[in-house]
């Protein structure tokens, strides 16, 4: 019964050329087996030829396809430890209790959770969202400040130059994040809108 949607599933996982369209209209069927597979629920052998990060990278973009189609089961779903791919995928679902989930994030002891969480939160319209990235303003690791400075200077300008311009006054600051700040400063600067990657 699921060999069909097992067969799409697997065809994600390979990065064939339309294999995620052919997972969009397996529906909420599709979705709820990408579930049952990734967490464990379900045992079966997918014939991917996919190994190692590329694996791993289908996997995430399956999950993702199936958390777009199901966000509530989704959100159900969620082990009670998260994942730097579900937070990615949370950002995408603007829901209290995906927006929680996050704000927790933002504080976990790994700085991966944090600037993860913090990217996914400024995608999110809710109070507590932008709360969360406030308090992320003051972390001790750059990368999840740079983040977060990042997050304010979408949608304050003003406030960003002023945030990125104390940061390029931080002690310890890597030559790369220095580089990146530059270059958003320089759109802030000229009134422009500010591109989501310099690379």
């Amino acid at each position: 019964m699921s060999d069909g949607v097992d067969g799409v599933i697997a065809r994600v996982l390979d990065w064939e050329p339309g294999a995620e369209k052919a997972l969009i209209a397996a529906g909420r069927k599709g979705a709820r087996r990408v579930f049952d597979l990734y967490y464990g629920r379900a045992k079966t052998r997918l014939v991917a030829k996919a190994t190692g990060r590329e694996l791993v990278d289908g996997w995430s973009a399956a999950l993702h396809v199936a958390a777009t189609l199901a966000p509530e089961e989704f959100l159900a779903r969620l082990p009670g430890r998260v994942g730097t791919t579900e937070i990615v995928i949370l950002g995408d679902i603007d829901d209290s209790r995906a927006t929680d989930i996050l704000r927790e994030q933002a504080e976990h002891e790994d700085f991966l959770h944090r600037v993860n969480a913090v990217r996914a939160l400024a995608k999110h319209t809710a109070p507590e969202s932008r709360e969360a990235v406030e308090k992320v303003l003051a972390d001790q690791d750059l990368v999840v400040r740079s983040a977060a400075i990042r997050c304010v200077a979408d949608r304050d300008p003003g406030r960003g130059i002023a945030l990125y311009e104390a940061f390029l006054r931080e002690s310890g600051l890597t030559p790369l994040l220095g580089q990146e700040a530059r270059w958003v400063l320089s759109y802030l600067r000229e009134g422009r809108q500010i591109p989501r990657s310099p690379w």
